[in-house]
């Protein structure tokens, strides 16, 4: 446990749109109506809630297994989102002596190196909440949001840690005269409290209700969707895997996919009775929840199946219609993902050439990261291994996100001995994430016997030609299939293929 020191102790300064924010004074430039003070306590709660919450429940929970660089981007969203800048001073509970306040980026650092990578769980006593509207010196309105936060798990050691204390969230924002409303509000400091304020006072279910007027939100909608997962959920089940969320079921991961694991993962871990997974954590007993999104009229449609996959068999399915895409547009969420288009166009391509009929011979290739959900982040290392039934030759095709096609692995060959087991493919060579970013795909080709050469001389049809190191097909992608999967004697020829979301940190 660490002890509490108010925040205007230790820092007594932030700066806040040109004036520094640190002095109090009852706020008498400004004066709120009773629905002023809920519209701006509901709006500070659920800055809170939805952009600092979600996005510190995925650096620190549900991402905490991924590499440090992997978290970039959700760090600049975190920022980006809920925070007035990147130079924002938090209080860091992981800090155990000197300076007990830092930015968001060495915070995050910080929670890795004491845990060494493993999750945090972060509890917020949202409903519980307390807020205190009040003024600088100079007239600059603002709202402090008090809350009780316990954070726990295990450290570096595997020693168990909780820190529990009163967290003070100072939030800015505006008000719009001509548009009569408030709005860009954005945390300037975190930091504890010694106790609750004798001036901040409390807004119930139903006044929220009132300030919200009666508007859906994701994490109400999503709060409606795990009630009705867990009243669907058998007896027995003790792990339920979510999986990522995306457009249509393209396989997609963007920032709306992002906020929808995160958020239905947090409610789900509170109010199911079962442990919940992340799909890098599942298990081969857990059921899964698996889901796609989509517009119809005005608001987002989600279609979710509570599912167990080692059967395939759908225990039921759920719908859910009521968040308004406004709600979107709010949070500067798009609907689709950028490259959409370019993705379905990719998709269509594929399945114009089936994949063949069972064969004796079977091959699974997989990655680093599973098969389910697989993301990469630019600067990342891709590790691909393959099982085949029985010795046999594999080749290797990955589909990058613009359509080009790249020969990963021309001959590599299953031994006798590695049957049914899984064998790294190429482990002297790296394969590192890069540009173009979005949906790409690993095509995997076994045979009995050795491949087909592929053609290098130039010609209409289909070639390989060599270009920085990779070796590319020039050619149209079912001119690609018919030569990959040619072999001397047209032997049958197994497949798989798996799908892969790259992402960049730069945006």
């Amino acid at each position: 446990m660490i002890g509490c020191t108010r925040l205007n102790t230790l820092i007594p300064l932030f700066l806040l749109s040109g004036v520094l924010l640190g002095v109090a004074f009852p706020a008498t430039a400004q004066v709120y109506t009773q629905q002023d003070r809920l519209r701006i306590a509901d709006d500070a709660r659920r800055l809170v809630e939805e952009k600092y919450l979600t996005n510190l429940e995925i650096l620190t929970h549900y991402e905490a297994h991924q590499p440090p660089e992997a978290l970039q981007n959700h760090i600049r969203g975190l920022i980006r989102d809920a925070f007035r800048s990147r130079n924002v001073l938090v209080f860091n509970e992981f800090r155990q002596t000197g300076a007990n306040y830092t930015t968001v980026d060495e915070y995050v650092k910080d929670s890795r190196i004491y845990t060494g990578g493993k999750p945090i769980v972060n509890t917020m006593s949202l409903n519980d909440g307390r807020y205190d509207l009040q003024q600088t010196k100079d007239g600059q309105s603002f709202i402090n949001l008090y809350l009780q936060k316990q954070m726990e798990g295990t450290d570096r050691q595997g020693r168990p840690f909780q820190f529990q204390y009163l967290a003070e969230f100072r939030i800015s924002f505006l008000f719009d005269r001509k548009l009569n409303t408030y709005h860009n509000y954005r945390i300037a400091g975190i930091g504890k409290a010694d106790s609750w304020p004798s001036t901040a006072f409390t807004i119930t279910a139903a006044e929220v209700e009132q300030a919200a007027n009666g508007q859906k939100d994701l994490p109400a909608v999503l709060t409606a969707l795990a009630d009705q997962v867990n009243s669907q959920l058998p007896v027995n089940a003790r792990e339920l895997t979510v999986e990522v969320f995306t457009y249509q079921g393209c396989g997609v991961q963007d920032a709306l996919s992002d906020r929808i694991f995160a958020t239905l993962s947090r409610c789900l871990q509170k109010q199911t009775r079962v442990n919940v997974l992340s799909p890098a954590q599942s298990r081969e007993n857990a059921l899964a929840l698996r889901g796609s999104y989509q517009q119809t009229l005005n608001n987002l449609r989600l279609v979710v199946d509570l599912y167990e996959p080692r059967t395939g068999m759908v225990f039921k399915t759920f719908v859910n219609a009521d968040l308004p895409l406004t709600w979107l547009s709010q949070q500067n969420l798009t609907l689709k993902p950028d490259n959409y288009q370019q993705i379905t166009a990719i998709r269509d391509t594929l399945r114009q050439k089936p994949p063949a009929p069972q064969t004796a011979l079977s091959v699974s290739v997989r990655t680093d990261r599973g098969r389910s959900s697989v993301e990469y982040w630019e600067g990342n290392i891709l590790i691909l291994e393959a099982k085949a039934n029985r010795p046999c030759h594999v080749r290797v095709v990955y589909l990058q996100a613009d359509g080009s096609k790249t020969l990963l692995e021309n001959d590599f060959e299953i031994k006798p001995g590695q049957e049914n087991q899984y064998v790294r493919i190429a482990p002297n060579d790296s394969f590192e994430c890069a540009a173009p970013f979005g949906m790409e795909h690993l095509l995997a080709y076994a045979a009995d016997e050795a491949f087909c050469p592929l053609p290098t001389t130039p010609n209409p049809t289909l070639y390989i030609r060599k270009e920085a190191g990779n070796m590319l097909f020039v050619g149209s992608m079912l001119a690609m299939i018919e030569a990959v999967t040619c072999t001397k004697n047209q032997r049958e020829v197994a497949q798989d293929r798996l799908q892969i979301t790259t992402r960049s940190l730069r945006n």
